[in-house]
């Protein structure tokens, strides 16, 4: 049981760092330690973060063409902004798909939703109680980044998507998962909307944040290796969000982690949510570098704040 297939699909507008440097009033040389990449993915006008996903799924669907009335669960995972007001993407993407039999909705849990939804998905699957679930994972994240506001740490904030076939016929086992939200951080960053767009705000800036990331993902991480019966030597890769390259280091480097196991992007792109882990697992997949038998821990965060790690095997 677990990840059959998935797939991705990135918009075709690009954001450069002289832009953002224009807006924000940053120098080069100071967001290029937050950009290394130089340029990000960003919807170009007439793009969706739901249409990104629709696609992505339907690359998927073409490479795995799987009976549509045996889907039974459609879920489309994020930060709950899907840039229309009380609307379904997920039901809007089955119905552009031809899915015709499937519960449909929604999970937010912002970065962290894409690996919380695999993981409801295969629950179900694993129960029986459907054949094929598919989860789309989509953010407009680069949207709600307003620039002048100098919330630095947000400006990688990028667009992309990923889509997932979870089945019994799995080429990724999900071994396990381990969640936690520590709630004194829920208005430390919030939405307002200004001018009719919701753009994100920071609220008090509490001592701490950085040092709650690396507790809570590496305590997760032995917790999920405890429940499989693993330990960190067992694993291949570790695969982090993409959104501080301090962090992801600094994780590693707790587990006595060499940086070889494990994916950095920061020179490629910006921080696409919930569709980070995949992009990085396609990049291993592309260079030959996994194999049977090997076990990934994927370690996500989103807003709220809420950490998970998901352990994940290569059959």
């Amino acid at each position: 049981m677990g990840i059959a297939d998935f797939a991705l699909a990135m918009p075709s507008g690009k954001k450069s760092v002289t832009e953002v440097s224009q807006e924000s009033g940053y120098s080069a040389e100071k967001l290029g330690q937050i950009l290394p990449s130089g340029k990000f993915s960003v919807l170009a006008e007439g793009e969706t973060s739901w249409g990104l996903g629709r696609d992505a799924a339907a690359r998927l669907l073409l490479r795995n063409p799987v009976p549509l009335d045996d889907i039974g669960l459609v879920l489309y995972a994020g930060s709950s902004e899907w840039g229309t007001p009380f609307w379904s993407p997920a039901a809007k993407i089955a119905l552009e798909l031809g899915i015709g039999q499937a519960h449909c909705y929604e999970v937010s849990n912002f970065c962290n939703a894409g690996m919380v939804a695999v993981k409801l998905a295969d629950d179900q699957v694993r129960a029986g109680t459907h054949k094929y679930a598919l989860v789309i994972i989509a953010d407009r994240l680069s949207e709600l980044v307003e620039y002048g506001t100098g919330y630095i740490e947000l400006f990688n904030f990028a667009d992309g998507a990923a889509a997932v076939l979870v089945s019994a016929d799995a080429k990724y086992e999900v071994l396990g998962s381990a969640h936690h939200t520590d709630p004194q951080w829920v208005d430390s960053y919030y939405g307002e909307i200004k001018d009719g767009e919701i753009k994100v705000e920071r609220g008090e800036k509490l001592d701490g944040l950085g040092t709650a990331f690396i507790d809570n993902f590496t305590t997760l991480t032995h917790r999920v290796l405890a429940q499989a019966g693993r330990e960190v030597a067992d694993v291949a890769y570790f695969l982090v969000t993409h959104g501080n390259q301090d962090t992801h280091r600094t994780y590693l480097t707790e587990l006595g982690v060499d940086p070889s196991r494990s994916v950095f992007q920061y020179e490629l792109d910006g921080h696409l949510g919930g569709a980070d882990p995949f992009l990085a697992l396609e990049e291993l997949e592309r260079d030959g570098r996994i194999s049977s038998g090997d076990l990934v821990v994927v370690a996500t965060a989103g807003s709220g704040f809420t950490w998970g790690v998901t352990a994940i095997r290569r059959t």
